[in-house]
C-alpha cells in the first residue's frame, strides 16, 4: 500500500519535472510578457525562466525527500507566475491542485479554514493584478476561480461525508495522532510502546500476522499477545485490532 502511494507521487513528480523543464527552456526562447505587471519591477524574459528553474530544483528536492510541502510550494509559485504572465487558466489549475492536496493530506492541522481562506485571498489579489492583460479577461478569470473554489469545496466535503461513514467512530474521532497528516511517517516509540508491543504491531500491520502467529514467532502465549495489544488499544484509543489497523494503515510506520 505504501509502495503504491509513493510510486504514484513519484510519477506525478517526474511528469511535473518534465513539464517544468520544458516550460523553463521554452521561456528562455520567448520574450517574456511585456504586458505583465512584473515587467514594472524586473524584465519578465529573465524572471519567468528563473522562477521555472527554481521550481525544477524544488521538484528534484521533492523526488528526494517526498516532502509534500515542497510540492505545495511548487504549485503556489507556478500559480502566481502563470497568472501574472497571461496564463491565468493554468495558474488557477495550479492553485486548486495545491488546495486539493492540502485538504486531502490534512497538511493544515491548526486552523485549516483560516489558512486556506488566506491563500484564497492572496490568489484573488493575484488575479486582480492580471488586469494589464484586459479588464474583461481579468473578471472572467476571477469568476472562473470563484466557481472552481465553490465546486471543489463542495466535492471535497461531499466525499468526506460519504467516506467518513466507512470508518469506525473511534477512528474518525481519534485524537491520539495529532499533527500528523495521513501518509506521513509516525514512530511507534513516540507513543510509549515497549519493544515487544512495537514488534507485535509491526508484524500485524505489515505482515498481517494473527495473534496465534505472533505468539509462535516470539515464543509467548496467545494471552500475552492479547494482553499487549489491549494496552496498545488503550494508547491509541481504539477498541479492537480492526480499528487499530484502520487507524495505523493511514500512516507509514516505523518502530
Amino acid at each position: 500500500m505504501n509502495r503504491n502511494r509513493i510510486s504514484s507521487e513519484r510519477v506525478v513528480a517526474v511528469v511535473g519535472l518534465v513539464f517544468l523543464l520544458v516550460a523553463a527552456i521554452v521561456s528562455i526562447l520567448l520574450n517574456g510578457d511585456p504586458k505583465s505587471i512584473i515587467e514594472k519591477i524586473a524584465p519578465t524574459n529573465i524572471v519567468i525562466p528563473v522562477v521555472h528553474f527554481i521550481c525544477v530544483g524544488l521538484a528534484i528536492v521533492f523526488l528526494i525527500t517526498q516532502n509534500l510541502y515542497v510540492m505545495i510550494s511548487i504549485f503556489l509559485i507556478e500559480s502566481e507566475l502563470t497568472i501574472l504572465t497571461n496564463y491565468e487558466e493554468l495558474g488557477i489549475f495550479f492553485f486548486y491542485a495545491a488546495l486539493i492536496l492540502i485538504l486531502c493530506k490534512d497538511l493544515f492541522v491548526n486552523k485549516p479554514r483560516k489558512r486556506i481562506f488566506r491563500l484564497f485571498v492572496i490568489h484573488l489579489i493575484t488575479l486582480f493584478f492580471s488586469y494589464p492583460h484586459g479588464i474583461t479577461y481579468m473578471l472572467i478569470s476571477i469568476s472562473y476561480s470563484l466557481f472552481c473554489f465553490a465546486f471543489y469545496l463542495w466535492i471535497y466535503y461531499s466525499l468526506k461525508a460519504k467516506l467518513s461513514c466507512l470508518f469506525p467512530q473511534n477512528v474518525r474521532d481519534n485524537t491520539t495522532i495529532i499533527g500528523k497528516p495521513a501518509g506521513s511517517t509516525i514512530s511507534l516509540s513516540d507513543y510509549n510502546l515497549n519493544e515487544r508491543q512495537r514488534n507485535f504491531v509491526m508484524d500485524n500491520i505489515h505482515n498481517k500476522l494473527s495473534y496465534k502467529e505472533i505468539s509462535e514467532k516470539y515464543f509467548v502465549s496467545v494471552s500475552t499477545v492479547k494482553k499487549d495489544f489491549a494496552e496498545v488499544f488503550k494508547i491509541f484509543e481504539v477498541s479492537n485490532i480492526e480499528e487499530l489497523r484502520i487507524l495505523l494503515l493511514q500512516y507509514q510506520l516505523k518502530e
